[in-house]
């Protein structure tokens, strides 16, 4: 009988891969670990990775760089070449310190990299927020494959339907396109180990055992009585069915968009070619080697095995080595030897695979192009509705898009254009007056896909575009089409993100103003992100919760969470109340650590405060000095994490996740080290890294402990200053410039050093700010070594 008490499984605890040649490094780490962590141990890189091939439960490797035989640097790259970094992080522990180790380290795709020696906590921390980051994405990534796996299906069904109608005109096993697609993805695959002659990604293998489903498509058109004759064809019977295989490729090249469709491409070649023969005797165009696509050589391969070891009106069944025989023997045609070699090599797999009757579904994205496919060729007419509101609101969480690079057009997805009243195709989108292809959001992504290649297509963005009605946070997604090393375009997907929206307006300190249906569905939203989600009534000390459409009080008092007697001698609520804004603060209660942001809200235009609280999930040791050490650990490691190795300003992570958000800043200067490249090039990197370094401590010893000093990248610099008057800051510019101006650079006498500043003034918003500034700096770079400065209101 059930009491209401669940069983719960207990949680598994994270398994670590120690790698390091020297066992004392290995027992030290294992003491401080192993309580915590399964441990597991390789003395050297080759272990280690024979470790990983068998275990496939490792959750981190901590490993050392200097190692014989196989270094650090040696097992990152095998790691990458087998993909195991997609899942797998990787925190190197080296006493090799320098900035050249580590910037080789994570280029190779270290996640984190600790020197020796280090503290204990600070490793615990390392490790436990790596653990942690990873598992959101794991989760996400999950999240994110349930969604892909539904729509895939759902493709993937739609044009079986089609292959289906076929086989049943044609008295055909309701099992061969799904034989079809198997052979024809183990095919490729086996074909992408054996040689790299044909460059078939992922995608594309995808894509081809898909579009192989649509083989036949033709013999829709050719008469059942000639499909389904029970003796042997006729030749002018024989010449009507041979008419399928171009029969079927017309029909293919009349769908609209198909030169923009790489689905109807295989499809097409998959079609029309499916018959020819490696040796020139096959039909309709009697292609001879490699002038047959690999996709139609493919499944031809695939036809021949099924059609042999299935049974027909016409014949009786082979076995699977009676078939194989036949094959590898030529007695069905000549195929491409390397491709017989493949089949050979998936013999044994190939027949389990088939004859356990396996449902075969592709496990990844193939359905942008296959949504234009059903919908606009295929699938059956549906009633219309209306475009009302709650489409709008439907589409507006997700957009699929491609732009073809030759034609400079973006093609987006028919339902996307239809709510947004534009058409499928826009030609120069940078002009056109859709704002998400607006020419910021277009440099954004060029700039992103010039990183690419053809072998790492992939984009991955955050935006804030302006889509329909509204401004809104998107994911975008995008990946680069090639054709071999020429780059054709890119396909994407944008999906609206509402927790970054959430968070974006918490940092902005937007007023957010709900009514009680918003506010629950708001906290609901929240409760994925945070521990304790919750209404406060600052002046009565009461929390509350939103319940048919009314605010209802929770028994007791809100201080009662923090195990306290009376109200927080620093209630964050007070705080955000008074503010009509956001307070943040930390609160300890024993030994858990808690991070509470509160924010201002109004709810039907009666104001609360919304109090959002996260736990950490982990076991924190404070040590003997408790929360002081805790702090100072804290402190320590967000220095380290936000600061710039070479120069010791800030780093640019500091910019782009807190300072970028900042709304209100008396005076911003945007400073460029002169010359910089022409040092690197006539001295070498050394001197240009020196100079650099001279540059900032030059301007470091110019300004207060307050001002906010970040290197933005390479040789520019951004000073962002509050509580200043405009002739202090014009003077305190013009200081800067004479001191570096005075800076000498070590082991480099005969070097001179100046810089060119542009500075902007009067309160606004930082990146607003930036942005003049760095106009200003431009212009005073005509002549370098020099210093302009104007008020915001007379920068356009």
């Amino acid at each position: 009988m059930s009491h209401g008490r669940s069983m719960c499984m207990p949680k598994r605890k994270a398994k670590i891969l120690i790698v390091d040649d020297a066992q004392i490094n290995r027992i030290i780490l294992c003491e401080l670990l192993r309580d915590q962590y399964q441990i597991l141990e390789a003395e050297d890189g080759k272990k280690a990775l024979e470790i990983m091939k068998e275990d496939k439960m490792i959750d981190l490797v901590l490993l050392d760089i200097v190692m014989p035989n196989m270094d650090g640097y040696q097992v990152l790259e095998k790691m990458k070449e087998q993909r195991y970094l997609e899942y797998l992080p990787v925190i190197i522990i080296s006493s090799e310190g320098n900035t050249t180790s580590m910037e080789k380290a994570y280029e190779l795709g270290a996640t984190d990299y600790i020197r020796r020696p280090f503290e204990s906590y600070i490793i615990n921390r390392r490790i436990k927020n790596t653990l942690m980051l990873y598992e959101k994405q794991k989760k996400l990534v999950h999240l994110v494959e349930q969604q892909i796996q539904k729509r895939v299906n759902n493709n993937t069904t739609l044009i079986n339907v089609l292959g289906h109608i076929v086989e049943f005109r044609n008295g055909e096993s309701g099992l061969h396109i799904q034989h079809i697609q198997t052979i024809t993805k183990m095919l490729l695959l086996q074909l992408g180990k054996k040689s790299h002659e044909y460059k078939l990604s992922d995608a594309d293998i995808l894509l081809i055992s898909t579009a192989s489903s649509l083989h036949d498509i033709g013999k829709i058109s050719i008469d059942e009585k000639i499909l389904n004759k029970p003796g042997r064809l006729t030749k002018d019977e024989f010449e009507i069915v041979k008419q399928h295989s171009s029969i079927g490729a017309e029909m293919l090249k009349t769908v609209p968009n198909y030169n923009n469709n790489d689905l109807l491409e295989y499809a097409y070649q998959i079609c029309r070619w499916h018959h020819e023969r490696y040796d020139g005797h096959g039909y309709p165009d009697g292609l001879v080697g490699d002038q047959i696509p690999i996709s139609a050589q493919v499944v031809s391969i695939a036809d021949v095995y099924d059609a042999l070891t299935s049974e027909r009106c016409y014949k009786k069944a082979y076995s699977h080595e009676q078939a194989m025989k036949m094959i590898v023997d030529g007695q069905c045609g000549v195929f491409n030897p390397l491709l017989l070699e493949c089949l050979c090599d998936i013999s044994e797999e190939m027949k389990a695979s088939l004859f356990e009757n396996e449902n075969y579904a592709d496990q990844a994205v193939v359905s942008k192009m296959t949504d234009e496919l059903v919908i606009k060729q295929f699938r059956s007419e549906m009633p219309k509705e209306k475009n009302n509101e709650s489409q709008n609101r439907k589409f507006f969480q997700e957009m699929t898009f491609e732009y073809d690079a030759f034609k400079d057009a973006v093609y987006i997805s028919s339902q996307a254009a239809k709510d947004l009243g534009i058409d499928e195709i826009i030609y120069h989108p940078k002009n056109h007056e859709f704002s998400f292809f607006n020419k910021s959001t277009i440099k954004l992504l060029k700039d992103k896909l010039k990183e690419t290649t053809h072998l790492n297509p992939e984009v991955d963005l955050k935006i804030y575009a302006h889509i329909g009605k509204q401004k809104q946070w998107y994911h975008l997604q995008a990946s680069t089409r090639w054709n071999g090393s020429v780059y054709k375009g890119f396909v994407g997907k944008l999906v609206k993100d509402n927790n970054i929206q959430v968070i974006h307006n918490i940092q902005e300190n937007i007023s957010l103003k709900y009514t009680y249906t918003e506010i629950k569905d708001f906290i609901e939203s929240l409760k994925d992100i945070f521990t304790v989600v919750r209404l406060i009534d600052f002046q009565k000390h009461q929390s509350a919760k939103a319940e048919n459409d009314q605010i209802e009080i929770i028994e007791g008092n809100c201080y009662d969470y923090w195990k306290r007697k009376d109200v927080c001698v620093n209630c964050i609520s007070k705080q955000a109340y008074i503010k009509k804004g956001q307070a943040f603060k930390l609160e300890f209660v024993d030994y858990d650590i808690y991070a509470i942001i509160a924010q201002y809200v109004e709810v039907d235009e009666r104001p609360w405060v919304l109090e959002l609280v996260y736990k950490t999930k982990e076991d924190i040791i404070l040590g003997d000095h408790g929360k002081t050490r805790f702090l100072e650990n804290i402190v320590t490691y967000n220095k380290e994490y936000y600061t710039d190795v070479l120069t010791g300003a800030y780093s640019r992570r500091y910019y782009e996740e807190y300072v970028q958000y900042i709304n209100d800043v008396s005076a911003v200067a945007m400073i460029d080290a002169d010359n910089f490249k022409a040092i690197n090039d006539q001295y070498g990197h050394n001197a240009g890294d020196q100079a650099i370094k001279a540059v900032s401590r030059a301007i470091q010893s110019c300004i207060r402990p307050d001002d906010i000093f970040i290197r933005y990248g390479g040789d520019e610099f951004v000073l962002i200053f509050q509580d200043i008057h405009y002739d202090a800051f014009t003077t305190r510019l013009y200081q800067l410039s004479e001191c570096v101006k005075q800076t000498k650079v070590d082991d480099y006498e005969d070097l001179s050093l100046s810089i060119t500043v542009g500075g902007i003034y009067g309160n606004s918003k930082v990146n607003d700010a930036i942005k003049k500034a760095d106009k200003l700096m431009y212009e005073g770079k005509k002549s370098k070594c020099s210093v302009v400065v104007k008020k915001t209101s007379e920068v356009d």
